[in-house]
């Protein structure tokens, strides 16, 4: 598909826009022309079934104006598009060809159809079906032409999960193979684990009372005997009923950072990322332990406490598929490549096995 045609295509689309999209180059004057011989044309064919410019049209018009922000000149901007439509056309064709393989050996049951449209209806329109049909001629399409747009894209959805369910199965082969490749991508620097509570000295609190409180969570976080009194004290209450109460449970409750909903837990991350002092405490800790309340003065800002318990350190060095973290994420990589290719693969067949046409 040239440039010209995707021109012409582009100004079927909307007039205000490209009127303030485009000026008013002898290229646009002559695509303008065209427009009016051939309002809607045939742009290529799938199967023996027509592909017309509103058919491409309706896959990218949601993506015009921001194509338009992000170009910097006319012709960056018809670039795009072309390309764009070119893409179009191509999802279109797969697509058509895809529920004609389906259409030739199978049938999809009409309650599935009837669940969705239902399901639409009640999550878009408050279950009023005269509101959504009354959507729908707005649109200038039918309930009729919806049902099968519907139909077709559960047949789509179908085929392609299909495809992909075949390439779910991922052997050590196939990880240690990706492990090798892309070793380099799993060096670590030092790195440490670990929860965080944050102090915030109260409004109506001096410094000396604020941290005298920090300093009595600290202290009965590192003897947990200590807690009920501590939260009876402070009149705080957890949030949920449990037997065991620690440095997550705690941290839910006082912490004021955005960590505290995640039980203070801050995840791995490189050691030297941490304030200096910082790195100086958890140096010291050991796996498991909780920190004394770490006291930091802001000028022009309230005081505050950190209260540290650090998780686990690891030195500089690369992570092995042994460790589950790294082994997860390299059987989601090769899964998701996988499937990429298994569904390409099957895209690949698909046309070599039905008739395409560009016109």
């Amino acid at each position: 598909m040239n440039a010209l045609l995707i021109s012409c295509l582009l100004l079927g689309t909307s007039s205000l826009l490209l009127a303030q999209a485009l000026p008013k180059t002898p290229e646009r004057i002559l695509a303008e022309r065209i427009l009016e011989l051939d309002a809607d044309r045939i742009a290529g064919s799938a199967n023996g079934q027509p592909i017309t410019l509103s058919d491409i049209r309706r896959q990218f018009m949601p993506f015009l104006a921001e194509i338009r922000q992000g170009s910097k000149d006319d012709a960056e901007f018809k670039l795009k598009v072309d390309a764009l439509g070119r893409n179009a056309l191509e999802d279109i064709i797969i697509r058509q060809l895809a529920i004609a393989e389906f259409k030739a050996s199978g049938k999809i049951p009409g309650s599935y159809i009837d669940s969705s449209i239902e399901e639409t209806i009640r999550r878009d329109f408050g279950g009023d079906r005269n509101r959504f049909v009354a959507s729908l001629r707005a649109k200038g399409t039918t309930p009729m032409s919806y049902r099968k747009e519907i139909e077709d894209s559960i047949i789509f959805e179908y085929m392609v999960n299909q495809v992909r369910r075949s390439a779910l199965e991922v052997g050590p082969g196939k990880l240690k193979a990706y492990y090798d490749t892309h070793q380099a991508e799993f060096t670590r620097k030092e790195s440490v684990h670990l929860r965080q509570i944050t102090l915030m000295q109260g409004a109506s609190e001096t410094v000396a009372e604020g941290k005298a409180r920090a300093e009595a969570w600290a202290a009965a976080l590192r003897d947990p005997a200590k807690l009920p009194a501590t939260l009876v004290r402070y009149k705080a209450s957890l949030t949920k009923k449990t037997t065991e109460v620690g440095f997550a449970e705690i941290a839910e409750i006082i912490s004021t950072d955005d960590y505290a909903k995640q039980g203070g837990d801050t995840g791995w991350k490189p050691l030297e990322d941490s304030n200096e002092r910082i790195i100086g405490v958890l140096r010291q800790l050991k796996d498991g332990e909780v920190s004394e309340a770490q006291q930091f003065d802001i000028p022009g800002s309230p005081t505050f406490w950190f209260i540290l318990k650090r998780e686990g350190l690891k030195a500089a060095g690369v992570d092995t598929l042994h460790d589950p973290q790294v082994r997860s994420l390299v059987e989601e990589r090769v899964r998701s490549e996988a499937m990429k290719e298994s569904v390409e693969k099957w895209f690949t067949e698909l046309r070599a096995k039905h008739y395409v046409q560009y016109r």
